[in-house]
């Protein structure tokens, strides 16, 4: 095989969504990224450079200080599956000025989430000109092996290719094994071996920091993963981003990439409301999910009430008993003093007569293509009764005419 012939995969890490866009647009030569995206969003586009056939994978969050671990899990998760098999670059998008040790820490910690062989295949790209020499960034230049690509305005798409060409080189052309790869996708296999099921959650909603602590509740029982095991269940969970902030486009793409990621499909989408009045996002929110997943959502989804530590009641709001019934009757309240495990428990009621039914990628494009057909079967209906009323116009103005 040509060393041209395959596919260079790059991975590009960083802080900031408008300096992740302009690195991924610079080197496909195009305006690929938008500098506008969601933060917590990763995107995969393809292209060419220099006969050469490349794509792109931007996850322009994972450097940031505060992001937690089981954020870090997904996004990393997120760049191995849109890498598959893997990356053969790593790309790390710093600044002098901004290059601190909790940042070296950051690094250091979300690198070896991927391998503990991932320096091999990562650089340094910085897009300013500095004045002084950071101690931080050159140690962690060096622990790229001193690859460092400075964009100017000099630079060319070319030379930074030569940049990736030369890692891939190095590593005659293998991509990066990446060690959580290789877990996630055997944990399927051994979850066959085991007495309990694999469960795939997706938690929604319009509250992100709502979704991250509940996400949290589940993980912390392990070492940042997103496999666990509870109950004897291994347990996958995946967030899904607020839909009433994306475009049409990206709600698509995100609703598609999240049931994607829960092979064989979604056992229970858990919905995360308030206890209280719902706030215009949280209707425009479950108005979305019902749009874009269709009312089969209904049989595998669990409304999920959060409690705070001053009000904890078992009674519910005639708003929050219509949402209920509006997504298949499935609630469960989660308060300071819930267990986790409670909450399993709930979930498996819910499985059990459904014989291991999930919501999979193809009920998903089912819904997609019913929705088309409804859609096109209205443009005929619209588009015969406007041949209708134009037909009745001209026979009323013969008649008027042959009166």
């Amino acid at each position: 095989m040509s060393s041209t012939d395959y596919t260079v995969r790059i991975v590009l890490l960083g802080k900031s969504v408008p300096e992740n866009s302009g690195v991924g647009n610079f080197i496909l030569g195009r305006a690929a990224f938008d500098s506008e995206a969601p933060p917590d969003v990763v995107e995969r586009v393809a292209g060419r450079l220099k006969n050469r056939h490349v794509m792109v994978i931007n996850s322009p969050q994972l450097l940031q200080t505060n992001i937690s671990d089981h954020q870090i899990t997904q996004r990393v998760r997120e760049c191995m599956n849109l890498s598959h098999p893997g990356p053969h670059v790593i790309v790390l998008l710093l600044k002098h000025e901004q290059c601190s040790a909790e940042d070296q820490e950051c690094v250091e910690k979300v690198l070896l989430s991927f391998s503990e062989q991932v320096y091999q295949h990562t650089m340094v790209l910085t897009t300013q000109e500095h004045t002084e020499t950071n101690d931080i960034l050159q140690k962690i230049i060096q622990r790229c092996a001193n690859r460092h690509f400075r964009l100017q305005r000099s630079s060319s798409p070319d030379d930074l290719m030569q940049t990736f060409e030369d890692i891939v080189h190095i590593n005659d052309g293998r991509q990066l094994v990446c060690t959580e790869a290789s877990q996630y996708f055997t944990m399927e296999l051994q979850a066959t071996e085991r007495e309990g099921v694999k469960l795939n959650l997706i938690v929604c909603g319009s509250d992100g920091a709502l979704k991250s602590s509940i996400s949290e509740m589940i993980l912390q029982q392990t070492d940042r993963t997103s496999d666990i095991e509870l109950h004897n269940r291994l347990i996958s969970l995946v967030e899904l981003p607020a839909l009433t902030q994306l475009s049409e486009e990206e709600v698509m793409r995100q609703a598609l990439r999240c049931v994607s990621l829960c092979h064989p499909g979604v056992h229970v989408f858990i919905l995360i409301i308030p206890d209280g009045p719902l706030t215009n996002e949280d209707k425009a929110e479950m108005e979305a999910i019902q749009s874009i997943f269709s009312s089969r959502i209904n049989k595998h989804i669990m409304i999920l009430i959060m409690q705070n530590s001053e009000h904890q009641t078992a009674e519910l709001n005639e708003e929050t008993q219509s949402v209920i019934k509006s997504f298949g009757g499935q609630h469960h309240f989660f308060g300071p003093k819930t267990q986790v495990s409670t909450m399993i428990e709930k979930i498996e009621q819910m499985m059990k007569g459904k014989r291991g039914e999930c919501f999979s990628t193809e009920t998903f494009l089912e819904a997609q293509m019913k929705k088309l057909m409804q859609f096109e079967e209205m443009k005929k209906k619209v588009h015969s009764l406007e041949t209708h009323l134009l037909t009745q116009g001209n026979e009323q103005k013969i008649l008027k005419y042959g009166a």
